[in-house]
Formats: structure tokens, C-alpha cells, sequence
């Protein structure tokens, strides 16, 4: 018989917003090393001008903040999933003085406390990915304003 933990795939959804976090070059082993293949990427689309520059600068300096503060928000999580789990596992050492304990239940209650911790790691990387999404949208915005300094405003006003 197998362990049925070990055995559950990892949610698909953490999978996509991982992969666009290491694309954008907020996460990933060194934090920050995709950044300015990110940016280049952004900025593939021909010469830069002064102006241009000066928003690409900015536009590292935001990533930047978008990725301390995924990076601190992750490290918080961690410490909180790891640090209630422990507690979890310490009352159940507790009980099992009073009652039986298995293994299975203790392995079984630690996969219960890391799929519902999984939400809010889903939450904390949708969240930083439409913050990614919101920069390099404006980012992008700016630079068709830039080509075409002339063009009406779409909204109407």
C-alpha cells in the first residue's frame, strides 16, 4: 500500500502562477535573476529613448519592490505553515499520552494543515502575479505613448 501524500500531484494552479513568478524573475533561486531578462522581454520591441530610459528604470525599480515583498510575504507564510504544524504535531505528541496516536493520523492531519495552507500560498502568488501584470501593462502602455505621442486618449475624455 502507498502513501497516499506522497502520492498527490501538485496543484496545477500553483504550478502556472510558479512558473509565471520564475518567467518574470520574481522567484527562482537567485531572487531577482530573471529580472532583467523580464525586462528585456518588455523592451524587445526596438531602441530606447531617454524618456524610455528613464520609465525602464522604473519599471526595474517596481519589479524590485513587487519581489521583496513576494519574497517577505513567502518567507512569513513558511514560518506560519511551519511554525503551526510543529504546534499541531506537539498536541498530538500530547494526546497520544492519553490515546493512541498512529503515524498515518499524524501524517494525514499534517497533509490537512498544508492544503489549506496551499490557498493562501495561491493567494499570496495570484496576487503578486496581477501586480506583475498591472506594471508591465502599464509599462508597455507607456512605451505605444512613446511611439505615438499624438494619439487620442481610447477611454473618451
Amino acid at each position: 500500500m502507498r502513501n497516499a501524500q506522497e502520492e498527490e500531484p501538485q496543484d496545477p494552479q500553483l504550478v502556472r502562477l510558479d512558473n509565471m513568478l520564475l518567467a518574470e524573475g520574481v522567484a527562482g533561486p537567485e531572487k531577482g535573476g530573471g529580472a532583467a531578462a523580464a525586462v528585456s522581454a518588455a523592451t524587445s520591441s526596438g531602441g530606447m529613448s531617454p524618456d524610455s530610459s528613464l520609465e525602464h528604470s522604473d519599471y526595474k525599480s517596481k519589479l524590485s519592490q513587487i519581489r521583496s515583498i513576494y519574497h517577505t510575504e513567502l518567507e512569513k507564510y513558511e514560518q506560519a505553515c511551519t511554525e503551526f504544524t510543529t504546534h499541531v504535531m506537539n498536541l498530538l505528541r500530547e494526546q497520544s499520552r492519553t490515546r493512541p496516536v498512529t503515524p498515518r493520523e499524524i501524517e494525514r492531519m499534517v497533509a490537512i494543515i498544508h492544503r489549506k495552507f496551499s490557498s493562501i500560498q495561491t493567494q499570496l502568488k495570484q496576487s503578486t502575479c496581477e501586480a506583475v501584470m498591472i506594471l508591465r501593462s502599464r509599462f508597455l502602455d507607456a512605451r505605444q505613448g512613446d511611439d505615438s505621442p499624438h494619439t487620442p486618449n481610447s477611454t473618451g475624455n
